[in-house]
């Protein structure tokens, strides 16, 4: 009979089974990353660098319905709070298919109801459906390809965030097809290609390698997995979530990660709206907010490298000093055209898109690092608890700012402070101790080889 991992992790990993090659020589963690990124890619596209080309249109035609999205898209971010931790703690105990296919229904039909909106209490409804899409991913997709992984853990966690960044190559798409068809046609077109192509990809998904007898980056053996294939959750490593919530170590993450989202929800709403209100086109905008998002690529990439190669807390210092610099640079663009401002705009593209690119990789791989895989989901639901009110209500309270200064510079150069405050919090963090690797002999030797 097959003998459970608890039994396995109890003797020395060079006791284990002969280590055996995944199928077709792909560890399936791959497969997951794979998943991962092409929901990152289709929902960032829609969700997190389209929608701000909506403002206007929406605007134009029922301003209502316009004046309310920035309360609405707070009390999306209320919403994902409030339901992040009990989507973490499903994760850990069922997996991410139900997480991230619930997500994936549930988004699809706040897109559609965005498509059909007329009175002011519709976006109320729509914009928290179409914000649990990100929740679940978050709460699922993620914490899936951070168990997978130990060694690699932030190269795959790089990669499967590549997938946001590249979601910006759908904004010129995403504006052809509203100027071609309508703002409304177009929400609807995204509504299907969420229910159509992303909620199958969500069968791909797994919790964990030690459920189908593999181990984390790739090793296997023979003899870890009993016959019903359950697993001993005694014998899983790190933190439990009461003790990572008891951590000062845990809610210093969170003040952290809570800075730098501000100036990352501010613009996701107002990037476009301020641009325009400079005298910039439409098409200028969002080729801005396009190329913007791309080269989020090179911090998403980069960072992950990071992770793995060097202290994380000077990783996420840089990532934050980056975005401050970015932010105040676009704080400042002129109106009158690239020609005025092609500096500026250089500046931002060139420090807030991998500042910002590297931030939401280094989020789930510090959470990895310094509490392990035991409670992840868990964890990291609290963590985006925490984060996604600072990103939710930045474009709310951006948008009051905008109001009472008569312009977007006050509130832009006020969250690239808050980018600066977040760089200096990191220096109370002590250094990263592999929690993992001390509480499993598994991590311990993935990490050893």
């Amino acid at each position: 009979m097959s003998r459970k991992i608890s039994e396995v992790n109890s003797r020395s990993p060079r006791d284990a089974a002969v280590r055996r090659r995944p199928p077709l020589g792909v560890f399936y963690g791959w497969w997951i990353v794979a998943a991962a990124v092409t929901m990152a890619f289709f929902y960032s596209g829609f969700f997190f660098y389209a929608l701000t080309l909506f403002i206007t249109p929406i605007r134009e035609e029922i301003p209502t319905v316009a004046d309310q999205i920035n309360p609405a898209f707070f009390l999306s971010g209320i919403v994902g709070a409030i339901l992040a931790p009990g989507l973490g703690a499903f994760f850990d105990r069922r997996g991410p298919k139900l997480v991230v296919g619930g997500g994936m229904v549930a988004g699809g039909a706040g897109f559609y109801l965005m498509s059909v909106m007329s009175e002011p209490w519709h976006i109320y409804l729509a914009l928290p459906l179409a914000g649990l899409g990100p929740v679940a991913m978050w709460q699922g997709a993620i914490p899936a390809v951070a168990n997978w992984f130990v060694r690699l853990r932030g190269r795959a966690l790089g990669l499967t965030m590549v997938g946001l960044g590249l979601g910006g190559l759908l904004v010129q798409p995403s504006l052809i097809l509203m100027n071609e068809t309508g703002w409304r046609t177009a929400f609807l077109v995204m509504a299907v290609v969420i229910w159509a192509v992303l909620l199958p990809m969500t069968l791909i998904l797994r919790r964990r390698p030690e459920d189908h007898g593999l181990l984390p980056d790739g090793a296997a053996t023979e003899d870890e997995v009993p016959v019903d294939g359950s697993t001993d959750e005694a014998g899983e490593e790190g933190s439990t979530f009461m003790e990572a919530m008891r951590s000062p170590v845990f809610w210093t993450v969170a003040l952290v990660f809570s800075f730098a989202f501000w100036p990352i929800g501010g613009l996701q709403i107002h990037m476009a709206p301020f641009m325009e209100e400079l005298g910039y086109s439409r098409n200028t905008a969002a080729n801005t907010v396009g190329a913007m998002a791309i080269v989020t690529v090179v911090g998403r990439l980069g960072g992950g490298w990071l992770a793995d190669m060097m202290d994380q807390r000077k990783a996420t210092m840089l990532a934050l000093t980056l975005q401050a610099i970015g932010t105040a640079a676009f704080a400042l663009i002129l109106p009158g055209g690239f020609a005025r401002s092609f500096f500026l705009l250089g500046v931002f593209f060139l420090t807030f898109a991998p500042g910002f690119g590297g931030i939401t990789v280094l989020q789930p791989a510090v959470v990895g690092t310094y509490f392990g895989r035991k409670a992840f989901g868990a964890i990291q639901g609290v963590l985006w608890t925490v984060t996604s009110l600072s990103f939710s209500v930045a474009p709310l309270i951006l948008g009051l700012l905008r109001d009472a200064f008569d312009g977007y510079r006050p509130g832009l150069t006020l969250f690239a402070i808050l980018s600066v405050l977040g760089a200096l919090t990191v220096l109370l963090l002590p250094r990263p101790g592999l929690i993992s690797a001390a509480k499993d002999p598994v991590a311990e030797e993935v990490l050893a080889r």
